[in-house]
């Protein structure tokens, strides 16, 4: 269980640092317009839910895998412990 709760993390840190990166390879001048379509902006607020945050209080680029991380390692915890007891509902 805790290699998988680790992969979670780990997927996590990679969604938040792929967002990092496109931040920095998109023009400026394009980037708060392709931030905005509602496509984009569903896609990044759905893998990266820490982004909820930044709309209260600024949060540096480089918070944002680890808390990203620590956020995916909890959902990850939800998940097997709901797994773990349906697997053991159904053996029964």
């Amino acid at each position: 269980m805790k290699h998988r709760i680790a992969m979670w993390a780990s997927a996590g840190f990679v969604v938040a640092c792929c967002w990092i990166v496109y931040t920095f390879v998109t023009p400026p001048e394009t980037l708060g317009v392709t931030l905005r379509e509602p496509l984009i902006q569903a896609l990044a607020l759905t893998s990266c839910p820490i982004s909820y945050a930044g709309r209260y209080f600024p949060l540096h680029f480089w918070w944002m895998p680890p808390i990203n991380a620590a956020t995916y390692a909890l959902f990850g915890l939800i998940a097997e412990m709901l797994r773990r007891m349906v697997s053991l509902r159904m053996a029964v």
